[in-house]
């Protein structure tokens, strides 16, 4: 048993081994469109209507300029993870940067316990604005709804050096809204809270969509009880409804929705807290041991999010987890529910700050009415973190601690931030969140700001997804003919609809330096207007100069299956090389393609032990082509995915 010792808190760099899967390389094709369409909620009856409308506002059209993270495996091996440690005597916190800061443990010495729920595996799944997610730990997501493009990437990270305990620093450039996120964790001496205090900042004139939602996963078993002191609830599910229900039993006395296993439902709970003062969540075993998080009054979201036991919602907790391992996912957001997004103003900043902590509950008033379990769930938090307090700690990190300068980098993100400094007229970084100069793919954008131009003409190359804002606009129309540039200027023509615009760009691009991703912008656009034969030609073209380039063929065979054309659909798989045919997701076109020409066989025998490694959440493929196959037979287990339907219990 760990012994609690009391000590100002202290930040290490050290690392972690984790069995993980590869991330792989990102994709090289630019994104012209969301990964997932968000569907248009039906909003039921009662919806108020400044929800509707945030719900309607800030949609993103598209990652970019971000690249996808589509190359990940399955295939998880030892590997080591840069970390930061901090610690008081009372609880630490094990912090990866390379994972988008995420706090992956937080174990409390005291109480000789684990308070998140750790995932025995490192494995990506396309849950992201930009693909790869891992499930665990604590998790920031700024953006736009859905998990954050900087989920699975490199958040720079530093130390503040202070008397009275060490401060670990998180700060990033999200740049599908050129926004600055700093994220300050500090474990103050003697407390056994881990506070995040958190602050997004517009550091330009026009006013930004703003959205913000910490995501928490926690062990979940059959006596896991969530309670956040709220009576109803708007609950999505993914049959694309928002509907207000009521707690603790959404659909009749048998479902206790407090309790989650014992739903077959996969849904979101987003709790009406309303104006609480001290809006919180907590998730309890029946033992009366507990997980909880407050936060000052910015953050007026809460959410439960579960898996329920049907078996699509355990076939993903075992395909993000392993067999042995379930979570829930309680949140907090800045929004009532994550289909909003509110506004942030020009040059303005918001910010607010976290607790996060065990407690220990009465297991009688555990098992007891939900009422009284709530309030004692509320009792016990506010105990640990009182909320006048806790709005008193955030005031004090404003005024002393957010823009103090850090002490030490101790790790390094990307080098967008700097670049994106620079374009401003930037001459350099804020002490509190130095952006420095990294060699990487924002070398060349970085370079064209600078006036280098041989430096770019050198690195250009490395750079196969422009960064695509009305700034880089600006600048990118104004410099001289380029093979990048022309590619450049085509992808934010397309994004924006100006398709002959986009056109003329590519093929500039391709008359003066033949690439794929030139020819990939020219086959998507005859895709789109029905020119199969050419879409075709062009991702052929595209794949002599890419041939091991999975993408690019993933969306060949799918503007063939798209237009009814399985027989040439195979014909193309016929030429790929193995290491794009093995691929799951091109297996699972395969067997499509000879379901639509008739041979179930061959079909068949791709789906026994099909492993797509990129299956979307929320994907119906495999079910819709096994339902295909099989009309009135059920969805073999290993294949059923499913989270719109209410199913049986296992």
């Amino acid at each position: 048993m760990v012994t609690a010792d009391p000590h100002p808190a202290r930040a290490i760099r050290t690392t972690v081994e984790l069995a993980a899967a590869s991330l792989g390389e990102p994709s090289p094709l630019p994104r012209l469109t969301p990964l997932r369409t968000l569907p248009r909620t039906d909003m039921g009856d009662g919806v108020p209507d400044d929800l509707q409308e945030r719900a309607r506002f800030g949609r993103l059209a598209s990652p970019l300029p971000y690249r996808v993270l589509s190359g990940y495996d399955r295939v998880p091996v030892p590997r080591r993870f840069d970390a930061i440690e901090l610690d008081n005597g009372l609880l630490r916190a094990l912090v990866l940067p390379g994972l988008g800061g995420r706090v992956w443990s937080l174990h409390d010495h005291g109480r000789d316990r684990e308070l998140l729920f750790v995932n025995p595996v490192v494995q990506y799944a396309n849950f992201a604005l930009t693909d790869a997610w891992v499930a665990g730990g604590i998790e920031w997501n700024l953006g736009s709804t859905g998990h954050s493009t900087t989920t699975s990437r490199p958040m720079h990270a530093g130390v503040l050096r202070r008397g009275d305990g060490d401060v670990v620093r998180l700060w990033e450039w999200e740049r599908t809204r050129d926004l600055v996120l700093q994220i300050d964790l500090s474990l103050p001496e003697g407390s056994d809270r881990l506070y995040a205090s958190t602050r997004v900042v517009n550091p330009d004139p026009e006013d930004k969509p703003l959205y913000w939602w910490t995501t928490i996963a926690v062990p979940e078993t059959e006596g896991t009880r969530v309670l956040a002191g709220a009576d109803s609830a708007w609950r999505t599910d993914y049959a694309g409804v928002l509907s207000r229900v009521s707690l603790p039993h959404p659909d009749g006395p048998s479902y206790d929705a407090s309790r989650a296993l014992s739903s077959t439902r996969v849904a979101d709970y987003f709790y009406d807290v309303g104006e609480q003062t001290g809006r919180h969540l907590v998730s309890t075993e029946a033992d009366g041991r507990g997980f909880a998080q407050s936060s000052t009054e910015a953050l007026r979201g809460r959410k439960l999010f579960v898996w329920g036991n049907g078996v699509g919602g355990s076939r993903w907790q075992e395909w993000l987890c392993g067999p042995t391992a379930r979570y829930l996912e309680i949140q907090a957001g800045y929004c009532p529910t994550q289909l909003e997004h509110d506004v942030i103003r020009g040059h303005d900043e918001v910010s607010w700050t976290e607790a996060f902590g065990a407690v220990d509950l009465d297991p009688d008033v555990v098992a007891g009415p939900y009422d009284a379990a709530c309030d004692a769930a509320r009792t016990a938090t506010h105990a640990a973190a009182p909320p006048g307090p806790l709005e008193e700690r955030h005031l004090g990190w404003l005024g002393e601690v957010a823009d103090a300068p850090v002490d030490e980098v101790l790790a390094v993100g990307d080098g967008w931030g700097r670049t994106e400094e620079l374009l401003r007229g930037g001459s350099g970084a804020t002490p509190a969140r130095p952006f420095p100069t990294v060699d990487d793919d924002s070398t060349p954008a970085r370079a064209l700001v600078e006036g280098d131009r041989a430096t770019f003409e050198r690195t250009a190359d490395r750079l196969p997804v422009p960064p695509v804002s009305d700034r880089w606009r600006a600048v990118l129309g104004t410099e001289d003919d380029h093979w990048w540039l022309d590619h450049a200027r085509a992808v934010q023509a397309q994004l924006r609809g100006e398709r002959d615009r986009a056109r003329a760009a590519y093929r500039l691009s391709v008359e003066a330096h033949p690439t794929a991703v030139a020819l990939r912008g020219l086959g998507v656009l005859a895709g789109d207007e029905g020119d199969v034969d050419e879409a075709v030609s062009c991702y052929a073209q595209a794949r002599e100069l890419d041939p091991s380039c999975r993408q690019l063929a993933t969306e060949q065979l799918q503007v063939l299956l798209d237009a009814g054309r399985p027989d040439d659909c195979l014909a193309v798989v016929d030429t790929l090389p193995d290491s794009v045919r093995s691929h799951g997701r091109t297996r699972l076109q395969e067997a499509q393609a000879h379901a639509d020409v008739g041979d179930a066989g061959a079909a068949d025998a791709l789906l026994q032990d099909l492993v797509v490694e990129d299956l979307a959440e929320g994907e119906t493929v495999i079910s819709d082509l096994w339902a295909q196959l099989h009309p009135h037979e059920p969805v073999p287990e290993h294949l059923d995915y499913r989270m719109f339907v209410a199913e049986e219990p296992r």
